[in-house]
């Protein structure tokens, strides 16, 4: 009986490591209506300016959907910010708030509380428009304008800011 509460028990602990340890996976099953929503998406900043994929023309844009109670989209913020200095002609990231469960003074008190270089905004509309169910998501959007590619999960600090500099890279120049 032991050996099979602990196996059972191992084989639990074995789901819960792949489950909480599963790399981001590329996605491209948007519809065209989506990649137009992408492409064309307008957001608010947190002081009421709006902010338009199209004002990043040049750069690959990183769309990043999170929440302060994601632990996997807080932890990759370091790298993802590292890369806007590593990379500040190339790329740039929008912090997006899908409002899910975060109030606005939650949202701001974080802001105010970390240094990092992100474009924060609300971003409910094209949440609901995505149909995300999930974060972290990610929509990457190439220099020239157009839809790149999504993904969802972390693969960690370290993997995350290899891949996306790999996608910076591939993206340079377009």
């Amino acid at each position: 009986m032991k050996t099979h509460f602990f196996g059972l028990v191992s084989l639990i602990a074995l789901g819960m490591a792949i489950l909480f340890t599963a790399p981001a996976q590329a996605q491209s099953s948007l519809t065209e209506a989506q990649i137009a929503a992408v492409e064309s998406a307008e957001f608010r900043d947190w002081d009421g300016n709006v902010v338009r994929v199209s004002d990043f023309e040049g750069k690959t844009v990183l769309i990043d959907f999170w929440e302060t109670w994601c632990s996997p989209c807080l932890a990759i913020m370091p790298a993802l910010n590292q890369l806007m200095t590593d990379f500040p002609d190339d790329f740039v990231v929008l912090a997006v708030s899908p409002g899910w469960s975060d109030t606005e003074a939650v949202v701001r008190r974080f802001i105010d509380q970390h240094d990092y270089d992100f474009i924060f905004v609300h971003g409910d509309e094209l949440a609901t428009k995505l149909e995300i169910r999930g974060i972290p998501y990610k929509v990457y959007v190439r220099p020239d304008g157009t839809f790149y590619k999504t993904e969802t999960g972390s693969r960690g600090p370290e993997r995350e800011f290899n891949a996306i500099s790999e996608v910076i890279e591939n993206n340079r120049g377009e």
